[in-house]
């Protein structure tokens, strides 16, 4: 952060204002998520490479240059929401550096609206997994080693809390980790403190319940006792950790990424296309199956902490298409 030219009161007073910068700029940082600012940073690099092989300015970047960039990745065939991220990437770095970024420039959004209508909107999400699914999944991990236990408590209790990626992997076994939250385990389940996540970035705290299962074989409580039991961790640790090839549970927090690699290739295993399976195709196929079930829709929206119920309606659409269709009275 760039200090004022003229600073009354010696060195002191420069050295104290340097600080006071550094902290400012901290907290600024610190007002997006983790995974939002690192996303930002890949798009803002993309951009800044782009703008390198043709010869244009990235920082301040001129409505011309981004209009461009738009329509170049339109023709290279990338999506609608890959476009919106970079644009609210290049946003969020304009303004942290003092500069104007206007997303209302006639050569950005007549652009970008153009590639709207040729392309279209519509987002091809990941296949959500449903509770037919987790069960097939489940039939292919072993419970008789220490991997086997964490990838089943993983993929239960992922499935059953409907937390988010980050948030599930950020779990720690008491309240004295450093990670996003912690579990407690109480006579009618698990119940997740969440010290800070998506929706909640003031840090006030939110808590999800997760019941006990009716079967031994897919309770989500009864997988994390087990794991937490032969992992043998300290109070503090990471909930899920790296397991290393002789069946030894490390101190290392498993990665987002080593995660997802988990659930792709059990899914394989199950006879699921890998590739229509992401970190978020737990927390969407809770939300499918439950909308299946009969649950309602304010149950959902609460256990998947949406502030806005159209958000929810779009994780449950799928489950819910057939409901009052037409094309049941039509006689076929």
């Amino acid at each position: 952060m760039a200090l004022p030219a003229l600073i009354p009161g010696g060195s002191k007073a420069v050295a104290d204002l340097e600080t006071l910068s550094e902290h400012a700029a901290e907290f600024a940082g610190a007002a997006i998520a983790e995974n939002t600012r690192l996303a930002y940073r890949k798009a803002f690099r993309t951009f800044t490479t782009w703008c390198g092989e043709t010869g244009f300015g990235p920082m301040p970047a001129a409505p011309m240059t981004v209009g461009l960039y738009l329509a170049h990745l339109a023709t290279a065939g990338r999506t609608v929401s890959t476009m919106e991220q970079a644009l609210a990437a290049l946003a969020f770095v304009h303004r942290q550096a003092g500069e104007g970024f206007d997303t209302k420039h006639p050569a950005i959004a007549n652009t970008f609206a153009g590639i709207k209508r040729t392309i279209g909107t519509a987002k091809m999400g990941k296949a959500p997994l449903v509770a037919d699914d987790i069960r097939a999944m489940l039939a292919t991990v072993p419970s008789s080693t220490v991997a086997g236990l964490r990838d089943r408590a993983l993929i239960l209790l992922g499935f059953a809390s409907a937390l988010r990626r980050s948030e599930l992997m950020g779990l720690d076994l008491a309240r004295i980790g450093t990670g996003t939250g912690y579990i407690e385990l109480t006579s009618q389940g698990i119940l997740v403190h969440l010290v800070r996540s998506k929706t909640d970035q003031e840090g006030q705290g939110q808590m999800v319940g997760v019941a006990r299962g009716r079967n031994m074989a897919t309770c989500p409580v009864r997988a994390v006792q087990a794991w937490m039991q032969a992992s043998a961790a300290s109070a503090g640790a990471p909930l899920f950790r790296s397991v290393n090839r002789h069946g030894r549970a490390g101190a290392g927090r498993l990665s987002d990424r080593a995660a997802v690699d988990m659930l792709k290739r059990v899914a394989a295993a199950a006879g699921i296309d890998p590739d229509r399976v992401a970190g978020h195709s737990l927390r969407s196929g809770h939300a499918t199956t439950a909308a299946q079930a009969g649950a309602a829709e304010d149950t959902i929206q609460r256990q998947l902490r949406h502030k806005k119920a159209d958000t929810t309606r779009g994780y449950i659409r799928r489950a819910t298409v057939f409901d009052g269709s037409s094309s049941a009275a039509l006689g076929l």
